[in-house]
């Protein structure tokens, strides 16, 4: 295989010298000095992180530790409350209510509180706005802590994001059951807030100027963000850093940073995270900043270095420009001028006054533009011959064969120009209308094969002599697919009698089988064949032959085509055809004249 090899102007050749030897110096110096501002920046920022990442987790630990310091005090003090309460009397009992409504009402943190008999019926106190009830996901928390109190178990669940107060706040379930001797008496449970571990990394997202802070479970599910648009319970292991936080599989006990690309849309962008575990959670503390932002100082020195840069290669580009543009002018004016003539405008020359080598070249190539522009006008006229030759010879077919019968005469050229109006009237493009005009001219072409006294009847066909009649389709088709060139007609050729309801000939083909040329060409013959006067019928007028054709739409017509037919005939597309069957048809009879057999 050959490649076109790549050519380099010598106008470039010159301006590139010029720039290395002016921009070569600074960037070696600019780059050296990004690279030791950038180690140090990556170094900073990742002490950054990693305090931050730390001193977040410490705020989680704690926070959480007094959380369930405080339910561990509530369930002690509710559990012997609901042991010494009949489990039926749990929902009407007014200590046990006082004690839910006393504990909510005094730890900002708890939102619900419920105490839940072994028919899941009881008490119940809640926050201020907060509707327990009617979150879906909530309440399938509370089933399944249920659940678990029934086994004996301790429950806690995974991060849920609520609407509390037209905001969403991420709230866990924590359960234990309601045990006397063994025997499930019922189910303690409570609501309570994540809120201010989602303010504090909120507010680390403020103070750090863009740091993004989240946290992570040991799966890798979101539980809560500085993003309120995340949700708890989001799949975050296609983050790489978190991915780094899991591979540890809950045994990670130190912060660790790295360098990691993040796809955002269609767009990857660079980011320096940091994880951090609470060891007791199996969470994961995550912070991470766009490079672009951590090493802003270095971008506004690369910034700085390129616009230092960019006035030194102007001033390079505008020297060399200066001093190349002479040699290179006559060069670029050949060269467009070879383009044009490579995209066939053979009407381009290179005016070029120089009496060096490239004056020469100049002549001698538009010379050779010349003879180019003169063989392919012969080429071309050629090209024109022999395809109205080829369209000649096959009307020239379509007549002989229209010749055997005096009453189909003109009729091969009549389907041909009914075909290509309706084609039009359909919005087929060009080369396809003329593929369509052919295969119309050439539709009946195997009628050369039928017997005289079956083609030139004139009377009405028997059943065998209609059989003989129908072969016709597939003699043309197998006389032109003899035509490699003609390949693309053949449809048109051997189905022009199929229809829609697969009750035509040869093949009974029906519906989306048949091609667009076959329909177009059945109802173009047909429509010949009814306004056209025949021995055993006269020729029917424009407008009934229309009827005729729509009585038939759908079943044997293709409607669309058939409404083309009716679009062309409103719009006088076919008001000459029309003309001349009146005119025919007004011209007295020659009492010479008799059928021939």
């Amino acid at each position: 295989m050959k490649h076109k090899r790549t050519r380099v102007r010598i106008l470039y050749v010159i301006l590139l010298i010029l720039i290395g030897i002016t921009v070569g110096p600074l960037w070696f110096y600019g780059s050296k000095m990004m690279s030791l501002n950038r180690e140090r920046l990556e170094t900073q920022e990742s002490v950054l992180q990693t305090i931050t990442s730390q001193s977040l987790s410490q705020v989680i630990s704690l926070y959480t530790e007094n959380l369930n310091q405080q339910l561990k005090e509530f369930f002690d003090t509710v559990l012997p409350l609901a042991t010494r309460i009949p489990a039926a009397e749990y929902a009407t009992d007014a200590d046990l209510r006082g004690a839910l409504e006393g504990f909510v009402a005094e730890r900002p943190a708890v939102l619900y509180a419920t105490v839940l008999n072994d028919q899941a019926r009881g008490v119940q106190a809640q926050a201020r706005n907060f509707n327990a009830a009617g979150d879906p996901f909530l309440r399938k928390a509370l089933e399944a802590a249920f659940t678990a109190a029934q086994q004996g178990q301790e429950y806690r669940s995974n991060p849920l994001t609520v609407l509390t107060s037209r905001q969403n706040e991420v709230v866990m379930v924590m359960a234990e059951p309601i045990k006397q001797k063994e025997q499930f008496l019922g189910m303690v449970a409570a609501v309570v807030t994540l809120k201010p571990i989602t303010q504090e990394l909120i507010d680390t997202n403020g103070r750090s100027g863009g740091l993004e802070a989240y946290v992570v479970d040991n799966s890798g599910r979101l539980v809560t963000s500085y993003d309120p648009d995340k949700v708890a319970g989001m799949d975050m292991v296609a983050i790489p850093i978190v991915q780094k936080f899991l591979d540890w599989q809950g045994r990670a006990r130190v912060a660790e940073t790295s360098l990691f690309p993040l796809q955002s849309g269609n767009q990857v962008i660079m980011m320096l995270g940091t994880y951090a575990p609470t060891q007791k959670l199996g969470w994961g503390v995550i912070v991470q900043r766009k490079t672009s932002d951590a090493f802003a100082t270095v971008t506004e020195m690369r910034r700085q270095t390129f616009r230092l840069g960019l006035l030194l290669v102007i001033l390079s580009v505008v020297v060399g420009f200066l001093a190349a543009k002479t040699i290179t002018r006559p060069l670029d004016l050949l060269t467009q001028t070879a383009r044009s003539i490579a995209n066939r405008d053979f009407t381009q020359r290179a005016e070029i006054n120089s009496r060096t080598e490239i004056g020469e070249l100049a002549s001698t190539f538009n010379q050779m533009a010349e003879d180019i522009q003169r063989y392919i006008g012969d080429l071309q006229l050629a090209s024109e011959q022999n395809r109205q030759l080829f369209i000649d010879s096959i009307e020239m077919i379509a007549a002989a064969v229209d010749a055997k019968d005096p009453y189909t005469k003109g009729h091969s050229g009549r389907v041909s120009q009914y075909s290509v109006i309706l084609a039009a009237e359909m919005g087929l493009p060009e080369d396809e209308i003329d593929k369509i005009r052919i295969s119309a001219t050439l539709h009946d072409v195997g009628k050369i094969g039928i017997e005289d006294r079956v083609l030139k009847k004139p009377g009405v066909l028997t059943t065998e002599e209609f059989e003989i009649m129908k072969r016709h389709t597939v003699m043309g088709y197998e006389i032109v697919r003899q035509v490699k060139q003609l390949t693309e007609m053949l449809p048109g050729i051997r189905w022009h009698h199929e229809a829609l309801n697969g009750r035509g000939y040869p093949d009974g083909i029906k519906g989306d089988e048949m091609p667009l040329m076959v329909r177009i060409i059945s109802v173009a013959d047909t429509f010949d064949a009814v306004t056209t006067d025949r021995p055993y019928q006269a020729g029917s007028e424009f407008p009934r032959a229309l009827e005729i054709l729509r009585k038939h739409a759908g079943t044997k017509y293709d409607p669309i085509v058939v409404d083309a037919l009716d679009s062309a005939l409103n719009k006088g597309s076919m008001s000459k055809f029309e003309l001349r069957r009146k005119t025919i048809a007004a011209a007295p009879a020659d009492p010479v004249a008799t059928p021939s057999a």
